[in-house]
């Protein structure tokens, strides 16, 4: 399921809830109204808006602060807290219009869009008051929503993004328009702003140059830093988003989602010790924020799930069994009592499966009690470890049921079940081939396993981009694994290093790697493999063995 879908989702049926209860909540899952306060540790953002309250100022100011740390239910708390202290500040009633409307993660529905056009006729109706400037971001806005809310969303979109580009060209000094520009244009493809090839998409290139823009004039601007980790995580280049991510480390420390996002990257480049770091504040600082502010809805259930199922895909990175089967578990445990009302949140049920999978714990996977037969997507990720328990435990026969059974839940998905920003079936293509290229390999059909392997990294390779990946297996791991035990030494060498390039210092890649280049006698480039390995893993509390990559012993590896 796309991210974009899954986030309406739950605010749907949020919405129902809190209509059946009658508790006031809009489909945010935060209260209409509700006591706000002030927070030092959100960035410290300031645009001056028309108003004759410092208070309200500052309310707005935090709003803006919200939105850029995609917390957009508290940022309308915050805006309509500046309205109640300025009844004629115009630029409130933007700000909550705004927060309304659709960003790169939640696509709105349309009670969103009705509200958040009559919001903004009320900033209108304010604008005599206003400066020339509240006037003009006021217009801009206007131009994303319409009287019908069945209208076209791509061309208020496009209008929308027209309309940004002009107040940028008029503001030239505006850092916020220009944020906000950026943000226009990612709206209109997110989540797609790069090919799977490599190749940006139309206006990404515009994107970056206006992030970078802003980041030159002010490096600590929390909406340039945020937006820009998004628009180039997926390039073939996201070191470039290195410097906004070690910013953004320490820019809001009470903005859960900002902290978090430095992981993105760092996942990306294989700093996975960071990228927990990052992960461990940023649960703390939601933490605070969640028992503070009594939030429902799509934070505490989609953003601050989000920061612990990176934790646990951080911790796999970097070897840390321990640190990953406790976030998975603890993700597992969170999202369990939701699946039933809102089952869209099944995606992160079976990351401690897919943990136990990545570090080999057969005994504990075929311990794991069975799933709920209404949760498909679990029982088929269950059918997955299970078959690869049992086929690495020496029970290939009954691994053969489980790819069986694997492939009959398959057929039983729905056509339009997705996991993250996939098709749920074009991700289990994946598991299908992978075990059962396990199975055959195990069986001696050495040629149909490794063709099998093959096709399940073609599988993999065409797999919509997310972080952390929809599919949490790198099957090249598996095909180098398999390609050693066959002693094809050289094509092993190869897979390794495209899944290297791939994911950049992956620990298991590079051991792999390192045994490869053993056995074809290039001890040089071995030694040098080998000390990239341990840097790579010299905080991992998870031994690799060399039986796992090789018929015969390696020298130098342990």
């Amino acid at each position: 399921m796309n991210i974009r879908i899954l986030a309406l989702m739950i605010m749907l049926a949020c919405a129902a809830v809190s209509a059946q209860h009658g508790n006031g909540h809009g489909s945010h899952g935060s209260p209409a109204k509700k006591t706000v306060w002030l927070d030092d540790g959100l960035g410290g953002i300031h645009h001056p808006v028309t108003t004759k309250s410092t208070e309200a100022q500052k309310f707005f100011d935090q709003g803006l602060m919200y939105l850029y740390a995609f917390n957009h239910a508290e940022a309308i708390n915050s805006f309509r807290h500046a309205a109640e202290l300025d009844p004629e500040m115009a630029m409130a009633y933007w700000g909550i219009a705004l927060g309304l409307g659709s960003n790169y993660n939640i696509t709105a529905e349309k009670e969103q869009l009705t509200e958040a056009y009559a919001t903004l006729q009320k900033a209108v109706s304010l604008g005599a008051k206003a400066s020339e400037a509240d006037r003009d971001y006021i217009a801009a806005l206007s131009k994303r929503y319409s009287a019908d809310a069945a209208s076209d969303r791509k061309k208020l979109g496009n209008d929308y993004r027209d309309a940004m580009k002009a107040l940028v060209a008029k503001y030239p000094d505006d850092l916020d328009a220009a944020t906000l520009y950026a943000e226009s244009m990612m709206n209109l493809r997110p989540w797609q702003l790069w090919s799977l090839d490599g190749e940006p998409a139309e206006g990404t290139l515009e994107i970056l140059a206006v992030l970078e823009g802003v980041m030159k004039r002010n490096p600590k601007h929390t909406g340039a830093n945020h937006y820009f980790i998004h628009a180039i995580e997926a390039s073939p280049n996201p070191e470039r988003g290195l410097a906004a991510a070690d910013r953004l480390l320490g820019l809001a420390p009470n903005a859960g989602h900002l902290v978090h996002m430095p992981s993105h990257i760092y996942l990306r480049t294989g700093d996975h010790d960071v990228a927990v770091k990052s992960n461990d504040l940023a649960i703390v600082a939601d933490r605070k924020y969640l028992q503070r502010s009594g939030a429902t809805g799509v934070y505490p259930l989609m953003y601050y799930n989000h920061n612990i199922h990176m934790l646990a895909a951080s911790h796999a990175g970097a070897g840390n069994f321990a640190g990953a089967v406790k976030a998975a578990r603890e993700l597992e445990t969170n999202v369990r009592p939701n699946v039933k009302a809102m089952p869209m949140l099944e995606m992160f049920m079976p990351y401690t499966l897919v943990t136990l999978a990545r570090f080999q714990k057969w005994d504990e996977i075929l311990a794991y009690p069975q799933p709920d037969a209404e949760m498909m997507i679990t029982t088929a990720m269950w059918r997955l470890a299970r078959g690869l328990a049992l086929n690495e435990t020496g029970k290939t026969r009954e691994a053969e049921g489980e790819s069986e059974q694997l492939s009959s839940v398959i057929k039983t998905l729905p056509t339009d079940a997705g996991i993250g920003n996939n098709s749920a079936h074009e991700v289990m293509k994946i598991a299908t081939e992978l075990l059962s290229g396990e199975i055959a390999f195990a069986k001696g059909e050495q040629k149909v396993g490794l063709d099998a392997l093959r096709r399940a990294v073609a599988a993999e390779d065409v797999v919509n981009y997310n972080e952390p990946p929809d599919w949490h297996l790198p099957t090249r791991e598996w095909l180098g694994r398999a390609l050693m035990r066959a002693g094809e030494y050289a094509e092993a060498e190869s897979v390794f290093r495209k899944e290297i390039e791939k994911n950049p210092r992956n620990g298991r890649a590079l051991f792999g790697l390192a045994a490869a280049l053993e056995m074809q006698n290039k001890k040089t480039s071995a030694e040098l493999v080998r000390q990239e390995f341990e840097v790579a893993w010299k905080n991992a509390d998870t031994k690799l063995s060399v039986d796992a990559f090789a018929s015969k012993k390696v020298s130098g590896t342990k």
